[in-house]
């Protein structure tokens, strides 16, 4: 496993430039510092320095130029003025992108290098090794994960910049059909409380045989349609609900074909990509309901990564519960072990849904969790608005800290709970 990490300051402000009157920088030179990774135990230093800066109550990092520090505090004082005089497009205009630390080109192998990841959770329907690397590619706003497919680190760093390039030359939309993206899928059971199940996907670019992997088909067969344009997204989770037992996928690419295919194929549940529910006329999207013919559906939401995808969900609900779920067990909630999909009408799914993310929420023991006692008072109030479905910047707003102080203590509770999702910290959080 590969962990980054970034020097941060021991007191609010210290390695940022300190905002004014109107919260811009001043005119005080910042700090300037190299990020550190590790990988395979030993520690590495990042070769280019950065800045972090902070202007109307936006906080960003700067990729410097400089090779020595003391040339690396000029630069950053540079950038600082610019910032003052011109804001954050003037930056942009200065280092190629509004404030970010950006790549100076797809064939800087150096700079690619230092962002190179082996990320936590995987695709099973991946040929490529647990410990293969990936890298996150920013533009235009956008960003997404990239599995690079490959432990070498030339190698890898080759792949990022291509991606980019391509990123850069031919938009987000060809680069989607010709690179496999991580995405998170979230499966919206339920509006109140929120209720969902997510997983982490790569999109698969190729048509092959591993995307119908996996599909029993038979006299007992009975067929999921998945409703999705992006054919990557499309073929991932075709590949995930072919692994189950007794049911296999039927695929539909657009609305427009979505009564045809669902005459011809006859499913007994509609997966549905949220945003393509109003133009099929679902009324019900955030909770599984009859789209057609008693048939029940069930939308789902795709984010960039988790901290995304939390945000996505709405407000005002009683209460947020989200499972992390293997990709090839996306209808855990509703599969009856052994019998594959349940002979039940849609209103009839729902309580088998709440009692599966009950049964989340009974105490694994009899004894309670002897390691929440261990949280910091500080750590305890940032999980109990975690278990309120709050975010990080609610959290810093409701505590009077900072994010990056909540990002800190969230890390924390993971290893003290010995939990890696915060879902997970919210559940031993509730058992107590």
């Amino acid at each position: 496993m590969v962990h980054v990490s970034k020097l941060r300051p021991s007191k609010p402000g210290a390695n940022v430039a300190r905002p004014g009157r109107h919260g811009s920088a001043a005119g005080k030179r910042p700090r300037v510092y190299r990020n550190t990774y590790t990988r395979a135990g030993r520690r590495f230093v990042a070769a280019r320095w950065v800045v972090k800066l902070q202007h109307r109550g936006e906080r960003r990092t700067v990729s410097l130029r400089a090779r020595t520090k003391a040339a690396a505090a000029f630069e950053a004082k540079a950038v600082s003025e610019i910032l003052l005089t011109q804001g954050w497009e003037g930056v942009g205009r200065a280092y190629g992108s509004p404030g970010r630390a950006q790549a100076p080109s797809a064939v800087d192998h150096e700079f690619w290098r230092d962002r190179l990841l082996v990320r936590r959770y995987g695709f099973p329907a991946s040929s490529s090794s647990e410990r293969a690397l990936s890298a996150r590619i920013d533009h235009a706003g956008s960003g997404y994960w990239f599995p690079l497919g490959t432990t070498d680190m030339e190698a890898a760093a080759a792949k990022a910049g291509r991606i980019y390039e391509t990123v850069v030359e031919r938009g987000w939309e060809e680069c989607g059909r010709s690179f496999s993206r991580e995405l998170i899928v979230g499966f919206e059971w339920c509006s109140n409380p929120i209720l969902w199940t997510y997983a982490t996907i790569h999109t698969m670019v190729e048509e092959s045989r591993d995307a119908r992997g996996g599909a029993r088909p038979g006299a007992t067969d009975r067929r999921v349609l998945i409703v999705e344009e992006d054919a990557g997204v499309r073929r991932a989770l075709e590949w995930s609900v072919n692994q189950q037992d007794c049911i296999h996928s039927a695929v539909c690419d657009s609305a427009e074909s979505f009564v045809r295919t669902f005459e011809v194929c006859k499913p007994c549940l509609v997966l549905l990509n949220r945003k393509l529910a109003e133009r099929l006329g679902f009324g019900s999207p955030g909770r599984i309901a009859v789209i057609r013919d008693n048939v029940p559906a069930l939308t789902y939401s795709l984010a960039a990564d988790g901290d995304q995808l939390f945000v996505s969900t709405p407000g005002g609900a009683e209460g947020y519960l989200l499972k992390r779920v293997q990709p090839d067990d996306l209808l855990q909630p509703i599969l009856q072990s052994g019998s594959g999909f349940p002979n039940l009408a849609a209103e009839e799914l729902l309580p088998r849904v709440k009692a599966y993310f009950k049964e989340l929420l009974q105490p694994r023991s009899g004894a309670p969790d002897s390691r929440i006692g261990r949280l910091t008072r500080r750590e305890s109030e940032v999980l109990g608005l975690l278990s309120k479905g709050c975010v990080d910047k609610e959290i810093a707003q409701a505590l009077g800290i900072s994010a990056w102080t909540v990002h800190g203590h969230i890390k924390n509770i993971f290893e003290r709970l010995r939990v890696r999702t915060r879902t997970e910290a919210v559940v031993r959080y509730l058992e107590k």
